[in-house]
């Protein structure tokens, strides 16, 4: 008469804090809802209040005829908070909320839920995890895709989630002891690892677990070996890890099964020990690899131009960020970045990356012109996005223009989007020069080149020792998320990135993932990061996505 109803007002009060903290998450992505949200937050507390007054005084009247399976109801009930609280704290790790530590303990209750349970229940009691999760870090779906689309890919998405814990397990439930670790970690690398190079879906659907830690160098180093899918792994690995440890101590310390299922027996919980103390190694491994810049290090500055923003540029004529299709416009853009570039004179920095708003015709000898004597002016190798009318097409195009004023090479776009493709973009041919200056050889790409994994690979294959694209991050919550993508293409292949963006994060990365110089969102003006070049290719770039074709084979 005490336990039942003290487990149901617990239970409550647990879902009351999930939604609660779902509330404060979605005033800090909605900032104009803030008030309302806030407001809302707090009102949950009145129904929750009048819950635990009234259930205390009914609780004695109710009669529990089948104490195991009601207990049952309220295990599945509270797994399902559980399951909320790790997508909850699973999106707290990912770009623009960047708390990288939690990620290695945010899936634990999801994973002690679901091991916990029969697989039969581990698709639903995985579901709100996922659609959390989803909701959290896929929320700018609805500005980049008709917003019914966009609400519906974030259900989607969210289902996906469940599907990949819900196979996960069900391998888990089929495996010997000894190998129950690692069915969820290689289940996740390898079903991330396929849809992220997977035609259609590899354009738009790029949160990855590994994201967590776009903020942690030192884990951040075992991608220049294995790619993205190795951190993948680990992560999971840990969290699994944890979680059979936790459960293997309930089992001890009760002496029964969890749940009615198996509970996690020893050599389960040897290998989990052991599992957590290789990937300690791991990470202290990357920490001690990561050098301290060297004495010939070299400056970046990248551009946040606002241009797409800006009200004298668009009385110009139309710019809407894909095409500029007035000489006005063109000269108010370039005069705009301009001005920004000589605003760094004092810093001298020796290269300048503007962002991608394709202002001119890469051979139109007015604004070649320009360039060049803004270059020699400012003695910096600039990089502008401009469009190049070439025999394969119209290109979307990064040019570089040296000191001298001379262009110093270009490159066309090659992971071109739908946007671009219907104003008439074709992409770049599949090549990949790299351009000699006194700081490094440079390779050259447009925004969604950052994307793809093999471009940058391509380039540092071709002796690429640094980077630099423009970019366009044209949606609100959307660049933190793109801005990882410079991160981990500078780690997997050991180069120095500059980013110019028109509104998103303009970042400047040294070639083991350390942001030195970062703008802000929607934030026009200039930053200036030092950075260096490695010596040598990384295994990554060598052997390329070998890590995520074993994950596949693996599962």
């Amino acid at each position: 008469m005490f336990i039942y109803p003290n487990a149901v007002i617990s239970l409550m009060w647990g879902w009351q804090f999930i939604l609660a903290s779902s509330l404060g998450i979605a005033a800090i992505l909605l900032p104009e809802q803030r008030v309302i949200l806030t407001v809302a937050r707090y009102l949950l507390l009145i129904p929750a209040f009048i819950f635990t007054s009234v259930y205390q005084k009914r609780a004695l009247e109710l009669k529990v005829d089948d104490y195991e399976r009601t207990f049952a109801r309220l295990r599945f009930w509270a797994g399902m908070g559980l399951s909320a609280i790790s997508g909850l704290l699973l999106a707290a790790t990912m770009p623009g909320f960047d708390v990288p530590l939690i990620g290695w303990i945010a899936l634990v209750p999801l994973v002690m839920v679901v091991t916990a349970a029969s697989p039969k229940q581990a698709f639903w009691l995985a579901f709100p995890f996922g659609l959390v999760f989803s909701i959290g870090v896929h929320n700018w779906y609805p500005d980049i895709f008709p917003p019914a689309l966009g609400y519906f890919l974030i259900f989607a998405v969210g289902t996906f989630y469940a599907g990949m814990i819900h196979l996960g397990v069900w391998l888990q439930s089929r495996l010997p002891e000894a190998l129950k670790l690692l069915a969820l970690p290689v289940t996740w690398a390898a079903v991330e690892f396929v849809k992220f190079i997977a035609p259609v879906v590899n354009d738009w659907w790029f949160v990855l677990l590994a994201k967590s830690q776009w903020r942690f160098p030192p884990a951040l180093q075992i991608l220049s070996v294995t790619g993205f899918p190795g951190l993948s792994f680990l992560v999971m690995l840990v969290n699994v890890a944890l979680a059979f440890i936790v459960l293997g101590l309930i089992w001890r310390r009760s002496g029964e099964t969890v749940a009615g299922t198996p509970a996690v027996g020893t050599t389960a919980i040897r290998s989990s020990v052991a599992a957590l103390a290789v990937v300690a190694v791991i990470v202290a491994w990357g920490a001690l690899i990561i050098p301290q810049p060297p004495a010939d290090t070299f400056t970046i500055a990248a551009l946040t131009d606002m241009a797409n923003q800006d009200p004298a540029v668009q009385a110009q004529g139309e710019f809407a960020g894909t095409l500029v299709s007035d000489p006005a416009a063109s000269q108010a853009i370039f005069d705009l970045d301009a001005a920004l570039t000589r605003s760094t004179a004092d810093l001298n920095p020796n290269f300048v990356v503007w962002p991608e708003n394709e202002f001119a015709d890469a051979d139109d000898p007015q604004f070649r012109a320009q360039l060049g004597d803004l270059a020699v002016e400012t003695g910096s190798y600039i990089v502008a996005d401009m469009v190049w009318h070439a025999p394969t097409g119209m290109h979307d195009t990064a040019l570089m223009v040296g000191p001298a004023g001379e262009e110093v090479g270009r490159r066309a776009k090659s992971n071109t989007t739908d946007g671009e493709e219907n104003v008439g973009f074709v992409p770049g041919p599949p090549e990949y020069p790299v351009f000699s200056t006194p700081y490094g050889d440079v390779g050259l790409g447009v925004c969604w080149d950052r994307h793809r994994l093999y471009i940058t690979r391509e380039l540092a294959r071709s002796g690429a020792d640094i980077v630099l694209m423009t970019v366009d991050d044209d949606f609100p919550t959307f660049p933190p998320f793109h801005a990882s993508d410079g991160v981990f293409r500078a780690v997997e292949n050991h180069v120095a990135f500059g980013l110019g963006t028109i509104n998103g994060l303009s970042m400047v990365i040294d070639p083991y993932g350390r942001i030195t110089a970062e703008g802000g969102i929607n934030e026009r003006g200039v930053i200036v990061g030092e950075t260096f070049t490695a010596p040598n290719q990384t295994p990554y770039t060598r052997w390329g996505d070998w890590f995520g074709w074993l994950m596949v084979v693996g599962l």
